[in-house]
């Protein structure tokens, strides 16, 4: 009898709290009190507690997280989530437009217009009116099963009165406000902060940990009925408002409009409206509403022809700059930056952004003191982007660029044939700190602990001058626990991550050196032609200009480099050190006899199995060559979740493209047959 007391009451319970969930989230009101909703949480929390047989997976009660998982399962999406082309004018925007008038053969189309919400992507499946998964779109075919993390996102209803197949997607998202909130308690607790609602959004749904996702307070609009037209639907318009009624969050700003007007004016209103919403959107999008349309316009390879993805122009925002300052690079080239009044920018606080070179300031005719309109190339990267001269000070000066660098005082130099101003001082302080920051950085030797504060510190402190002297940290282990934040845990970790680098491949090495014009890309080639640094300082001119993606200029910078006798005698150093010169992937290369030996491949998207640069190595080590880019020389890429432009360009080249699961496969059969 008790047995079913309590099964009654969880009924009762977990009907209670999913409508109170309904009406705070969905509805925006609420007939209970919060105290009232958290006794009766407590009150099922307790009942589940003595009775685990009663808690179901869809319990109000997941919803405050508490699920670890030990990583997520891949799941194939039954329908393709594909992705939308994109225009970023209004010209392209009528040649859509247009597109579909000759498609269909009507005139005046009607339109639904919704905004774009800047989130992750996401698709939910229901039987028989229960959330069955939740999945990310991931490339497209397979996604993740997100579920438990999903389920701690309240205004997701877990239950609705549809007992059909229903399939809906949409966009997953951290509010402004939220964002806001959580950066100023993460700011108290010393925690690096979340850069823009989009990342932050993205890496709560991917947290092993559900409270932690829970703790994030994620929301989610819902903006496309995947299988409506087989629940008797005709228009796109119908379906949303339908979702709506089960129960999903639907963006109200959606409308439907006609013909190209109706687009435009729907344009010129999100612009002027985009500030004012309280989430982040990067463009609008418009659908042909028929549904019926939709297969009569059809698709590309990779796009619908029904509907368009219209990107915002980069945000701009006026701010005061208030001085312009150098920075030295390593290899001795001077960018000159805009000190800024700091600003929000597309989601994120800016308070400096590069001027690029001293012509890039006399063609603006920037001066400090002027109020300058900044926003981010490609949204990311910030940049001025014209002086407001209605706004400057009458009493303002040009700028002069220094003739001599800020931090060691030497003349600076500047060629014909070249826009940069350089250091010509091999050592100057400026580009010793940053010569020691890339070789300790994950464009280099990648060495855990040692960031750019800490290593220009430990040059302050005179204990790290040269390369070298990271490998002898270890002998001043009292000096470096007297720097503030720095402990003896601290020292450990760092000491043991400076350890492990001595076993880094070649390629690292040659990268993290520092030698102009010798990035990864060309570190790599170098490391996988000579296979031994010593035969690369032997090399010649003419032998370094053969190789690919090596032309003159580079090579004779490399045989400068080796040939510099402080390098020399660096080099040395650094192998009496212990540190490897020799390419790791030497016997691999040479014995051949397995798939990936000898095969150009390329990595995109991530990968559940191990991080990208640990599964480049694993395929280095079997004697595979890595690229950066995908060209007809690639010959395989090994696609992960969310993989992409890369993805498809190889589909259109018809280049071999390997899953994980295939990949995971074939490493079982070469490894397991040493």
């Amino acid at each position: 009898m008790a047995e079913d007391e309590d099964k009654k009451k969880v009924q009762e319970l977990t009907e209670l709290l999913n409508r109170y969930n309904y009406e705070y989230y969905v509805l925006n009101q609420s007939s209970v009190s919060d105290q009232e909703f958290d006794r009766l949480m407590e009150e099922l929390k307790t009942i589940e507690d003595r009775r685990p047989d009663l808690r179901s997976k869809l319990s109000p009660t997941t919803r405050v997280g508490g699920m670890v998982a030990t990583g997520f399962t891949k799941v194939t999406h039954q329908t393709m989530m594909i992705s939308l082309g994109d225009v970023f004018n209004e010209d392209e925007l009528s040649h859509f437009y247009q597109s579909c008038e000759d498609g269909t053969g009507l005139i005046d189309l009607p339109f639904m217009g919704e905004v774009k919400i800047d989130g992750l992507a996401m698709s939910l499946i229901y039987e028989n009116g229960e959330l069955q998964m939740a999945a990310t779109r991931g490339d497209g075919v397979v996604g993740e099963d997100v579920t438990a993390n999903v389920l701690t996102i309240p205004s997701i209803p877990v239950h609705i009165k549809d007992k059909r197949h229903i399939e809906v997607r949409g966009e997953v998202y951290m509010s402004k406000a939220t964002l806001k909130k959580l950066n100023e308690e993460r700011a108290k607790n010393g925690e690096p902060l979340l850069a823009n609602a989009r990342n932050a959004a993205a890496g709560s749904i991917r947290q092993l940990d559900s409270r932690i996702t829970a703790s994030r307070h994620l929301d989610a609009f819902w903006y496309y009925f995947q299988n409506a037209e087989e629940c008797g639907f005709k228009n796109h318009s119908d379906s949303l408002d339908y979702l709506q009624e089960l129960g999903f969050v639907t963006n109200k700003e959606r409308k439907r409009i006609h013909g190209l007007k109706g687009i435009m004016d729907y344009v010129a209103e999100y612009t002027a409206k985009r500030p004012s919403l309280g989430y982040d959107i990067d463009g609008l999008v418009f659908k042909v509403d028929s549904l019926h349309l939709h297969d009569v316009l059809g698709y590309t390879m990779k796009t619908p022809k029904w509907a368009i993805a219209y990107k915002f122009p980069p945000e701009e925002v006026i701010t005061k700059l208030t001085d312009i300052v150098l920075t030295v690079g390593r290899t001795g080239r001077v960018t000159p930056n805009a000190i800024l009044e700091p600003v929000r920018v597309a989601g994120s606080l800016i308070g400096r952004a590069t001027l690029n070179n001293e012509d890039f300031i006399h063609n603006l005719d920037i001066r400090i003191g002027d109020y300058v309109a900044l926003h981010k190339a490609g949204d990311v990267i910030p940049e001025v982007a014209k002086v407001i001269m209605e706004r400057r000070d009458p009493n303002s000066v040009p700028f002069h660029f220094p003739e001599t660098c800020p931090y060691c005082g030497t003349r600076l130099v500047k060629s014909e044939s070249d826009i940069q101003h350089r250091c010509p001082n091999d050592q100057c302080p400026s580009r010793s700190i940053n010569k020691l920051i890339w070789f300790a950085s994950d464009g280099g030797m990648d060495i855990d602990g040692l960031g750019d504060t800490m290593v220009e510190n430990l040059f302050n402190e005179k204990l790290v001058l040269d390369i070298p002297d990271f490998y002898r940290l270890k002998d001043h282990q009292e000096e470096i626990m007297l720097m503030d934040g720095v402990g003896e845990k601290t020292c450990t970790s760092i000491f043991q991550a400076i350890e492990k680098s001595k076993g880094n491949t070649l390629e690292m090495l040659l990268a993290g050196l520092g030698i102009p014009l010798v990035g990864k890309k060309t570190a790599k080639i170098l490391a996988q032609h000579y296979l031994d640094l010593d035969k690369l300082r032997q090399t010649s001119l003419e032998e370094l200009e053969g190789l690919q993606d090596v032309g003159e200029k580079t090579a004779k910078i490399i045989l400068s480099y080796f040939n510099d006798e402080r390098n020399i005698h660096m080099l040395e150093d650094l192998r009496a050190l212990g540190l490897n010169f020799r390419c790791l992937t030497l016997s691999a290369q040479k014995e051949g006899g397995n798939f990936f030996a000898g095969k150009k491949f390329v990595l995109t998207g991530s990968l559940a199995s191990s991080g990208r640069k640990e599964m480049t190595e694993r395929l280095e080590a079997l004697g595979g060559i890595s690229s950066e880019s995908v060209s007809k020389m690639t010959d395989l890429v090994i696609v992960g979740t969310d993989p992409g432009s890369k993805f498809t360009k190889a589909q259109a080249l018809g280049i071999r493209i390997m899953q994980e699961d295939e990949l995971l496969e074939k490493l079982k059969e070469i490894e397991g047959g040493k």
